[in-house]
């Protein structure tokens, strides 16, 4: 795996004794940017970084000329000899082949070793300006299944022995990595390694393995339900952050399915189930908002048992995308109520104000018109140049999927916006609401 990075890449912030999450942003051609992307929660710039990065707690005790320090004294990765490094380290498979030091704790249980984890790492070799594998130069963290082949064998053993949140400093020996001839032209024979590892989280696939065996009955116990529930939960959450809303939906659904499943046997476990149903129904109409399918998200909204602030606004949000101006504005009041300082819901709520009016001086332009028109008689160009203006707005609003039309339209009026919607590749529907037959403007993928 290749990688890309800047001279003196050192490491100081994810050695350092408390900690430090450094994040960077999107990869970009080094040959373009002199610069990595950084992302813009971190508020450091480049060379700031870079001084935060180093390893002057692992400074040679001898005074070595070759050694290649900064002037302040700390020394970057390829100035520290790993056998220094291992005189702190602790012997994990006691034949000294994978050596490691914590340099944050994690915490809970440890990680499985078929689990699915989510790291931040380096690859380095000894002396080595530069890593020769990152996470971070390709955007930060990573998923990968432990127990499936996809790791150097002495990287998974080290992970194994890590806890969600820690970050540890492993060095390997080469039977354990890319062995006595290495993997040229990339990796040199029988090369040392050190990596540098932080857990973001893990899901105990293991566990979830372990439950798919249970008989029908056994499943619908609560207390195994909600096991498979939060670990396939938690692979949802991952499929999210990657940018696997599709994924996500999926995993969310059956999560969802399976807990619908189980049976309740008191008030406690009711509780419960409540929670987590919110929780997956909620996070399942994020992911159909994002998807651009209001309606599954309206769907799922209704289905939440302990309204948030969160339902209520994706709720607000899916109404707004198919023109339920009055419904989302509900909806958003609710949600902003919860969370009066809520800058979302603030702009959310301006948004669909805006585009209420503007939809409104639109059909009061297609009425008064019609009515202009009767007197000129003029009728039907006029109004025909009005519903070609509205239909052109809503085909280029891509906020919007759905725009209802005004109501008690003549059958020329209701023929002149179908023609005019089709030419735009737009969709007429009507459909019984609130008691009354309502005609909507539609786009062909809602």
């Amino acid at each position: 795996m290749a990688s890309n990075t800047m001279g003196g890449f050192t490491l100081r912030d994810l050695t350092a004794q408390d900690g430090v999450v450094f994040e960077i942003g999107e990869y970009k051609d080094i040959e373009k940017e002199e610069e990595f992307s950084y992302s813009p929660h971190v508020s450091l710039t480049n060379e700031e970084a870079l001084n935060l990065l180093n390893m002057d707690d692992f400074e040679d005790n001898e005074n070595d000329d070759n050694n290649d320090c900064t002037r302040d004294g700390s020394c970057s990765i390829f100035g520290i000899s790993f056998e220094e490094l291992k005189t702190k380290m602790t012997d994990i498979l006691g034949d000294g082949k994978i050596m490691k030091l914590v340099k944050r704790k994690g915490i809970g249980e440890k990680i499985p070793y078929d689990a699915q984890v989510i790291v931040k790492y380096l690859g380095h070799f000894e002396y080595n300006d530069e890593p020769f594998d990152s996470s971070f130069t390709r955007g930060g963290a990573e998923t990968f299944h432990l127990n499936k082949g996809s790791l150097l064998p002495g990287l998974e053993i080290g992970i194994t022995t890590m806890k969600k949140h820690e970050i540890a400093i492993f060095i390997v020996h080469p039977d354990l990595a890319f062995g006595r001839f290495g993997c040229a032209p990339r990796i040199p024979p029988n090369e040392q390694i050190l990596f540098i590892v932080h857990i973001i989280d893990f899901v105990d696939n293991g566990s979830v393995e372990t439950l798919q065996n249970l008989s029908i009955e056994e499943k619908r116990i609560f207390a195994n339900a909600v096991r498979r529930v939060r670990a396939k939960f938690n692979t949802a959450k991952d499929c999210f952050k990657n940018k696997r809303i599709k994924q996500a939906i999926k995993e969310y659904a059956r999560a969802i399915h399976w807990l619908e499943e189980a049976e309740l046997k008191n008030d406690e476990e009711e509780e419960e189930f409540n929670r987590l149903l919110s929780r997956g129904y909620c996070n399942l109409a994020v992911c159909y908002n994002m998807e651009n399918m209001p309606r599954r998200a309206c769907s799922a909204c209704n289905r939440v048992t302990i309204p948030s602030a969160k339902a209520h606004f994706n709720h607000g949000r899916a109404l707004f995308k198919i023109g339920e101006y009055n419904c989302a504005m509900e909806q958003l009041q609710m949600s902003l109520a919860m969370e009066p300082n809520n800058e979302d819901t603030v702009k959310e709520i301006r948004l669909v104000n805006e585009k209420q009016r503007k939809y409104l001086e639109m059909e009061k332009k297609l009425w008064s018109n019609c009515l202009k028109t009767k007197q000129e008689g003029k009728k039907e160009t006029l109004f025909q140049t009005a519903a070609r203006e509205m239909c052109e707005t809503f085909a280029k609003d891509s906020q919007l999927l759905r725009q209802p039309l005004p109501e008690s339209l003549t059958p020329e009026e209701d023929k002149c916006i179908r023609e005019q919607a089709a030419a735009f590749g737009l969709l007429i529907t009507t459909h019984e609401r609130y008691g009354r037959e309502v005609t909507y403007l539609n786009k062909s993928n809602y």
